[in-house]
């Protein structure tokens, strides 16, 4: 078998029996943390623009758009509820970065919901699109062009993936929709911070359904799609593509577990996190208030993308300066990246006071230094923020986030009906009780 063969008989042949069980709780943990991202960034400013474009677009009602109480056809509800996983920047994230969840999971549900498949076939289709999008990306990542934003690269056939098997595909017919959604791939780095971002992991999502779907019904495509020379590798990657990565030990470890992810604590880019920690560090561990601060100094490795000014609270995400500017409010929410947060004169204040060195510790922790007006000086440091897979959260401080994301658009009851359901989903029947909970109207919103 050729390499591509060898993924879609791996994803065929994979059943939820056979996943180790420290497997299947690290996707039960990462889905609950994806769905909790959905029905939180279905009511942010960005998601009322692509819930209303997918209304008024039309379609079967078969899938629920989360937070929106209307049904599409599984493409279009898979776009949706991908770009409401992506658009917070909260979701977990793998090693190497790429957004396996929200280009995965809503594939997953979408099409789960439309033909009524069991808790344990969303755990086994998620495990594999995660696998399968994780290890395209390992296998790529030193060849990745900066231009590329890699969910749009290898989300795709994530998706796809994790949509064969919600959809129960054969080796053959998977083989297919790997073929087609390798034709789907893009996604432009330029777009970070602003709100097509989300559309990466969201058209991802899409793509990986229609893929499935366009598969089962029998369109063909490439059965050598990865591998030929003009095709995936050589295109995206110039050929420069290790395939031991790619293809060698299936099912004998899994990248859910083999490296892990990362939870976050904060709704930022993942480079952030370390960031953000060390300046509520520094606020928290010396007493700090904002106004005897002079100048606050952030040594860490990098830039980051956005520069000292972001554009939005959006582009916030992305802003050294700006995630540092924690130090002001003592915390870090949902909130603290709306315009209204970014634009506000203290926080504008504060940005002119925050200044960042990129040439970070050896150790690769973030030193916050702040001199203060009276002329000494107190630090702080991250090297692995709270959530990270080298410094877990327990699940008590899991719930705190998920409660929290959970409360920007349900009730307390639904809340608690859909957290008992996702934190016991092997044992659900049918998630189209599950998509009925999450697709009611968004509280704010009725």
């Amino acid at each position: 078998m050729n390499e591509t063969q060898t993924l879609a008989q791996f994803i065929a042949d994979t059943e939820y029996e056979t996943l180790p069980p420290q497997v299947v709780e690290a996707a039960k943990i990462a889905i609950l943390d994806g769905v909790a991202n959905m029905v939180a960034g279905s009511v942010q400013e960005l998601s009322d623009i692509i819930g209303r474009y997918v209304r008024d677009s039309g379609g079967a009602p078969q899938s629920s758009v989360v937070g929106w109480g209307y049904q599409t056809n599984p493409p279009s509800a898979a776009f949706a509820n991908g770009v409401f996983g992506h658009c917070l920047d909260y979701e977990i994230q793998g090693f190497p970065p790429t957004h396996g969840t929200s280009s995965c999971l809503p594939a997953a549900l979408a099409l789960a919901e439309h033909h009524h498949a069991s808790g344990q076939q969303v755990i086994t289709a998620y495990v594999l699109g995660w696998e399968i999008q994780g290890r395209l990306r390992a296998a790529s990542a030193p060849a990745t062009a900066p231009g590329y934003h890699p969910p749009g690269l290898v989300g795709p056939l994530g998706g796809a993936a994790a949509a064969a098997k919600a959809l129960g595909l054969d080796a053959d017919h998977t083989l297919m929709a790997l073929g087609i959604a390798a034709s789907r791939t893009g996604g432009l780095t330029a777009n970070t911070g602003t709100m097509v971002k989300s559309t990466h992991p969201g058209n991802a999502a899409r793509m990986g359904a229609e893929a499935a779907i366009l598969a089962n019904m029998g369109y063909t495509a490439s059965d050598e799609v990865l591998e030929s020379p003009v095709g995936y590798a050589a295109a995206l990657f110039g050929g420069n593509f290790n395939w031991d990565i790619a293809t060698g030990g299936l099912g004998a470890s899994w990248r859910l577990t083999d490296p892990g992810y990362d939870i976050k604590r904060f709704p930022a880019q993942v480079y952030m996190q370390n960031v953000i920690e060390a300046a509520l560090n520094l606020r928290e561990e010396n007493g700090l208030e904002p106004e005897a601060i002079e100048q606050v100094t952030i040594r860490r490795r990098g830039r980051g993308h956005s520069g000292p000014v972001p554009r939005s609270g959006l582009d916030g995400k992305f802003s050294v300066e700006y995630c540092a500017a924690a130090l002001l409010d003592g915390q870090v929410g949902i909130s603290t990246f709306t315009d209204q947060r970014r634009f506000a004169p203290d926080m504008e204040d504060m940005l002119g006071r925050i200044r960042v060195e990129p040439e970070g510790p050896e150790s690769g922790a973030t030193l916050a230094t702040a001199l203060l007006k009276n002329g000494s000086t107190v630090s702080a440091e991250c090297a692995a923020f709270r959530g990270s897979a080298a410094n877990p959260m327990s699940r008590d401080e899991r719930l705190v986030k998920l409660h929290d994301c959970f409360s920007q658009a349900m009730s307390d009851a639904d809340t608690q009906r859909a957290i008992e359901m996702l934190e016991n989903l092997e044992n659900v029947a049918d998630v189209a009780e599950l998509m009925g909970i999450l697709g009611q109207v968004a509280t704010q919103r009725s």
